[in-house]
Parts: structure tokens; sequence; C-alpha cells
């Protein structure tokens, strides 16, 4: 065994032949091989949410085509005659969205009409009028909808046990969910939640404690309709409720939605034109088409067409053939033709003016 002394000049030898404060080694130095062993048990993962991609992984696919380079994304598909006629502003898209049932929602289009509902885009419908909830016009919404469909129950005019009523009924005919007015207290709120599967939309109109109830009682998402305050009143539910799907109309402008959404809303809800509307843009389109279309021409203008000199000109002499016939298809016809001429004399008929045409007639 080495002594103490040998160990420390070993150790000496050995750190005055490193190179631990250079900037690198020598290259005629062997590199120190160190075996790296992981144990079974221990798991590792990368993160690569740090990592930046180089741009021809970022960038879209495209294909190349007759038609140039076309991205690699499925083609729209419409019908002919039927199309999404109105569609929700590009700029909803910007917004988070939530979940029901499975299905993301970001745009919700606030109207009862049935042809407005059937030919929108929009992921659910927000059917709430000023009239009281009755099952039949529940049910005609729910027919003609090709999306969610959350229908209003009342709480300002209809309050009480209707709107329980009206809640589980709607359930039961399909509805995703049922909305309750802002002066629905929080006391019917929770009747509805007790009695009905379907989220409760609540109505609110301010950050206060009628709002904070509301959402204590039950209600799964809160319809913010503050007017001109709607921004300011998102920011201040958003800071007590981050969790909680927010949806508010996003006005008529795409500045107006985009501050919505800024403001916390996870979905908007879009008011369209009405079917009015729809139908006056048409019928000026259509009186303008007729404006700018050619004129009636006049009799004066209507040229005299002579029947007998028109009857002397054979249109069949003066059209030209599409497909030119074959050299050896008129040999044929012709030897045809001959063929059937020499059986008509041996049999002691005249020959036959129209060819093949009358053969076996006697004249």
């Amino acid at each position: 065994m080495d002594s103490l002394n040998d160990l420390n000049e070993r150790v000496d030898a050995f750190v005055a032949t490193s190179s631990f404060d250079t900037p690198a080694a020598t290259n005629d130095q062997a590199p120190i091989d160190v075996p790296a062993e992981v144990h079974e048990d221990i798991v590792a993962s990368v993160d690569f949410s740090e990592v930046e991609l180089a741009d021809e992984f970022t960038e879209p696919q495209v294909a190349v085509t007759p038609n140039g380079l076309l991205a690699m994304e499925p083609l729209p598909i419409d019908g002919r005659l039927r199309k999404a006629a109105l569609r929700m502003p590009d700029e909803i898209e910007e917004a988070s969205g939530f979940t029901l049932f499975g299905r993301r929602i970001k745009s919700l289009i606030y109207t009862t009409d049935v042809a407005v509902i059937r030919n929108s885009n929009a992921d659910a419908v927000f059917a709430v009028s000023p009239f009281t909830p009755q099952p039949a016009i529940t049910q005609a919404l729910l027919t003609v909808a090709e999306c969610p469909v959350f229908v209003g129950v009342g709480g300002g005019t209809t309050t009480g046990k209707r709107s329980v009523q009206m809640a589980a009924v709607s359930e039961m005919q399909g509805a995703a969910g049922c909305v309750v007015n802002s002066p629905a207290t929080a006391e019917m709120v929770e009747h509805i939640t007790n009695i009905a599967d379907i989220p409760v939309i609540a109505t609110v109109v301010r950050c206060d404690d009628d709002a904070h109830a509301k959402v204590r009682a039950g209600a799964k998402i809160l319809n913010i309709a503050a007017g001109k305050n709607t921004p300011q009143v998102l920011r201040e539910l958003r800071e007590h409720y981050p969790n909680l799907p927010l949806i508010a109309p996003g006005g008529k402008t795409p500045e107006s939605i985009r501050e919505t959404i800024a403001a916390g809303a996870n979905a908007i809800i879009w008011t369209p034109p009405s079917a009015q509307q729809l139908q006056t843009d048409m019928m000026q389109r259509y009186r303008k088409m007729k404006e700018d279309a050619t004129p009636v021409i006049s009799r004066d203008d209507v040229p005299i067409i002579d029947q007998v000199a028109a009857a002397e000109v054979s249109q069949v002499e003066n059209m030209n053939p599409d497909v030119p016939i074959p050299d050896e298809v008129i040999e044929r016809v012709a030897s045809i033709h001959d063929h059937i001429e020499e059986r008509r004399a041996n049999r002691g008929l005249k020959p036959s003016l129209h060819g093949f045409f009358f053969r076996g007639k006697k004249r």
C-alpha cells in the first residue's frame, strides 16, 4: 500500500499536468472515457417547449399542382344552393371558447329566426326573446338547428315554478342549456340546477353580490349584458372566476369584438341582420342587375327574313361536319348499294332511285 507521502506526490503530479483553469486541453492528450449509465428506475423526459424549430418545420405544408402551390388542407365544402349565407365574423375565432358536452363553442348567434339559424355557421344558438317561453317555440328552434341551442326560460316576466318547469321541458326536448334573465334570483337558479342536467346560463349586468350568488347557486356560464360597460364587467368577473366560462355580445365592429375577447370573454354572442334586411339587400342587387343588363332590342332593329330566299339555301350543304367520314366507310356503303342493285336486276326489278332505302319495293 502506498504511503501518505507517495499519495500526495501522485496528486501533486496529477494537478500539475492537468489544465483545469486553461480554456482547452492540448490535442495530444487522449480523452478520458466516463461511463454514463442510467439506472433502470430513473425516468427521463425532455421538454421541447423552449426549443426553436427551423423554418421548414413551422411553415405550412404545400403541394405542387398544375395550378401552382396549394396548401395541403381540406377544401371547404358548400352546396350549390345551400350555403352558410350568414358567416360569423372571423375575429370570433380568436376567442378561446369553452367546451360543452365535448363540443368547442366560440360563437353564438342571437336569434330566434328559423331561416337565419338554418343558414348560419355559428357554433351555438342563443335563442332568447322578449316573449314568454313556450315549448312549441323551443321545439321549432331545435328542429331546424344543426348546433347546440341555448333557450331562454324566463327570469323577468316569467318567473318561479313556470321557469323551472320550462327548463325541465327544454332539457327533455333536447336543448343544450337554459338562459335566465338578469332579474332571476339565485334561488330560482338553484331550483333549475337541481331539476335539470343542462347548464344554466345566468345573465348579469354588473359584478356584484347578485352575480356571485348566482355562481354559488350553480350557474355554469355567465352572460354579461352590461352594454357599453361590458368589457369592464368582464375584467372584474374574470379576476374573481378565472376558470368560469364567460360569454358576452361583441358589438358590430371587429375592434369591439377583439376588445370583448381581450377583456375575458370565452365566446362571443353575435346579432345577425334580420331576414328582412337580407331580402332588401338581395332585391337591390337584382334591380341593379336588371338595370345593367343589355336593353331589349327594339322592333326597328330586328332584321327581316325573306322566307323564300331562305328556303333556297340548303342548311345541310352549308353545315360543316364535326367528324369526317372515313373513305373506307364510303366505299363499303357504295359496295352494298351496288350489290343491292345487282339483286334487283336479277329479279327483274327496275333500278332504285333511292338506293337501298327502297329495296324490295316494286315501282
